[in-house]
């Protein structure tokens, strides 16, 4: 069985960031988002770590919110949903809860979902991130809540399948550790061959964007079908653009020795 990571997304206020005092929990915690045009210009969000520290809050929460999809598909163990033997095609939502401390630790982790070994997984999961450098106001460091709902479908995998193979991977691991580099490849790819000065020029006042892009890859290694969705029709239509021009897959995926064709998903985050 394998998971479809399909949605991550980190909503959290700048405007709820807590001063604390030692000992004493703050009331004013909430879950609430925010408009970024309502920040506060001496706030800063926290920082994940990697992220680039002169990007601006929404770009840093962008880049959050990146990161902590990449960290939750690398370590979440699917095994969890095929122990509880979760119905092929269900659409799975665990609600994450957690605070980044004035030290840059995730504290006080609670999980929603529908099954406890879900919340226990997720949970396990998030206190495995990296320390986070934290959010600041006027210079001070502050505790900032955070919710992050997992959605994800789970598929059950073909009997004697093998995920198609981009340049560089590994043909011999699991199905789904190919999945995963194949995927971290195409994203690489798109990174390096997106036009940054349409982006810039689409985005002025931004230092980010997203879109998520979908196609499938067929018998000759070769994607087709392929759609996505972006906040500018005319970034939708770069991405595209980069997917037909890919090169075609080092293998093609095989399911019983024979080529077949393979979905892809995934979001993905543009910095310029």
């Amino acid at each position: 069985m394998k998971y479809l990571l399909c949605t991550i997304a980190i909503f959290f206020s700048l405007n709820s960031f807590s001063q604390e005092p030692k000992n004493q929990k703050n009331k004013s915690d909430n879950l609430e988002t925010s408009d970024d045009s309502k920040v506060n210009p001496n706030e800063r969000v926290p920082i994940y770590k990697g992220c680039n520290k002169s990007l601006d809050n929404k770009a840093l929460k962008a880049c959050f919110n990146e990161k902590i999809n990449k960290h939750v598909g690398h370590h979440f163990n699917e095994k969890i949903a095929e122990q509880l033997d979760i119905p092929d095609g269900s659409v799975v939502k665990i609600n994450v809860f957690f605070k980044v401390s004035t030290s840059g630790q995730l504290v006080d982790i609670q999980a929603r979902a529908p099954f406890p070994e879900l919340e226990a997984e997720a949970i396990r999961v998030m206190t495995l991130v990296p320390e986070i450098e934290p959010g600041y106001i006027d210079g001070e460091a502050v505790r900032v809540p955070f919710f992050v709902p997992i959605i994800f479908t789970v598929t059950k995998a073909p009997k004697n399948a093998q995920y198609p193979s981009f340049r560089g991977c590994e043909d011999s691991v699991s199905f789904e550790d190919l999945k995963n580099c194949t995927i971290n490849k195409i994203m690489d790819y798109v990174k390096v061959s997106v036009n940054y000065e349409l982006a810039d020029a689409l985005f002025p006042l931004e230092k980010s964007t997203q879109f998520q892009v979908s196609f499938t890859i067929n018998e000759k290694g070769k994607a087709e079908d392929i759609s996505a969705k972006a906040h500018h029709k005319e970034m939708a239509a770069e991405a595209i653009r980069i997917l037909k021009r890919m090169p075609k897959m080092k293998k093609p995926g095989f399911i019983n020795g024979k080529p077949a064709k393979f979905p892809v998903e995934f979001l993905m985050t543009i910095y310029f």
